[in-house]
């Protein structure tokens, strides 16, 4: 039988990889490899998830503050600065990186290699570290991630632009900016940097914003960027750019066929797996543009090499990545392979209002022909929204025939934290009798959730218990 260095090498530190080294201890005496090619965290850590809340949060103070007479209050003088605000970021970004440090991992028994690594074999991994070592590996798992796609546009590369991995070592606000892509990405950052001052268009090819959220609840997030001055011209798209001046000037085609002229652009139109440098074709694994492709089992076309997060393309959210990645560890290490099935995934779009998403959308369980319910909620009825000046908002929740959930979508404040409680609901099966027969504590957001359920529950579609129940009161 032949003789390895690891059980089990890990090539790449960013959420996936992360996950997969803590889960791996749990198995006793496995010899775990963690590798990056810098340091360990990945693009959730050091460019998307932690930096950009880090920075919606700031935004988010200064819109308060302008704002302030919604509260009582005198608005406050607003003249933020990029560079302070980015500061406090890069704080934020170390902290979160003390929690899985090289130090505490290698504490726990993991060996961390940087500098990068690349098959030489199916079963042998090129590290960068000094010396460039080479070791041996028993299985091996994947989860190198994705970077910002980028777009071929004429003149673009020439003009410069920024992605998401560049606009938090930003020093100074541009004063106007162009953002390429209406996704959440763009959604968020263009109302981050309008919150902070700058004149901000963005540029959707679609007719709307975030084209995977339920329809009525992005119209609520629409009619804010307008509120707010933020600029959204649909059905457009880039053809090209050119230096004038000290302008760059975006010539688009569609709706808003013409020129606009910027200082900054910001390119947000999704993300491109890293594939690339990483041995897979000495290793055996398959792959496309797209991603390493993986069986049910996240398994790749080489027996012994595994691969999860964004690098097999998919949903692309730490959380979902996080989960595959223990997934995946519990095959490699256990004699009985398991699908991978992740039942309902929530997703969060951190604007304000948020927008969150758990199950079908209305049209979706159209087009399934799902017989269902709709019961809405608007936030100017959620007390704790009416007490934080935050009314702007609504829950919607699908119900079948069954009294179970198949879609819940929140639009408004701390929509990300209710969501958690709708989807724990639907991939369990709860109903809506067992919602909101459970407490919920009073004044808080989630209080909102058996409000909004209560017509439905007692008058609209009642169990036979409960209509008995009501037979039996009239005799007393």
């Amino acid at each position: 039988m032949a003789t390895y260095d690891y059980d089990l090498a890990i090539i790449g530190g960013g959420s996936a990889g992360l996950t997969a080294a803590k889960v791996a201890r749990f198995f006793a005496e496995k010899r775990i490899a963690l590798i990056d090619k810098t340091r360990l965290g990945g693009d959730c850590l050091y460019y998307g998830c932690v930096p950009s809340k880090s920075l919606i949060k700031s935004a988010r103070v200064a819109h308060e503050l302008a704002t302030a007479d919604r509260f009582g209050l005198l608005p406050g003088p607003l003249a933020p600065s990029l560079g302070a605000v980015n500061g406090r970021v890069q704080a934020a970004i170390s902290r979160v990186g003390e929690i899985d440090s090289e130090q505490n991992l290698r504490e726990s028994g993991i060996d961390v290699f940087l500098g990068g690594g690349h098959f030489l074999d199916p079963h042998t991994v090129q590290t960068g570290q000094a010396g460039n070592t080479s070791i041996s590996t028993k299985y091996s798992l994947i989860c190198t991630g994705s970077r910002p796609a980028k777009p071929e546009v004429p003149g673009l590369e020439e003009a410069g632009y920024i992605t998401n991995e560049d606009l938090f070592d930003l020093q100074n606000l541009p004063k106007r900016v162009g953002v390429v892509g209406g996704g959440p990405i763009g959604c968020e950052l263009a109302q981050a940097l309008r919150r902070l001052g700058s004149e901000v268009t963005v540029l959707q090819r679609a007719d709307r914003l975030l084209p995977r959220d339920e329809g009525e609840l992005v119209d609520m997030l629409e009619a804010a960027f307008t509120d707010e001055g933020l600029a959204v011209w649909y059905n457009t798209a880039l053809e090209s750019v050119r230096i004038d001046g000290g302008d760059k000037v975006l010539t688009v085609s569609g709706d808003h066929a013409g020129e606009l002229r910027v200082d900054e652009i910001l390119v947000a139109v999704g993300r491109t797996p890293n594939v690339e440098g990483l041995g897979l074709e000495a290793a055996g694994v398959k792959y496309t543009p797209k991603g390493i492709q993986v069986n049910d089992r996240l398994q790749t076309a080489q027996e012994g090499i595994f691969a999860t997060g964004d690098v097999v393309g998919g949903m692309q959210f730490t959380h979902f990545a996080g989960y595959q990645a223990a997934q995946a560890v519990r095959n490699i290490f256990l004699p009985i392979k398991q699908k991978f099935s992740p039942g309902i995934v929530p997703w969060v779009t951190f604007t304000d209002p948020e927008i969150a998403h758990a199950g079908l959308t209305e049209a979706e369980a159209n087009k399934a022909g799902k017989e269902f319910s709709v019961v809405r909620f608007p936030y100017t009825a959620l007390e704790r929204a009416i007490t934080d000046q935050d009314t702007v908002g609504m829950m919607k929740f699908l119900i079948d025939g069954k009294r179970r959930f198949i879609g819940c979508h929140i639009a408004g404040a701390n929509a990300g934290e209710l969501i958690n409680e709708m989807t724990l609901a639907m991939n369990n099966n709860l109903t809506v009798d067992a919602v909101i027969g459970s407490i919920h504590a009073y004044p808080t957001y989630s209080f909102g959730i058996p409000v909004a359920l209560y017509d439905y529950v007692l008058n609209e579609h009642p169990q036979a218990v409960a209509k008995f129940g009501r037979f039996l009161s009239k005799l007393t």
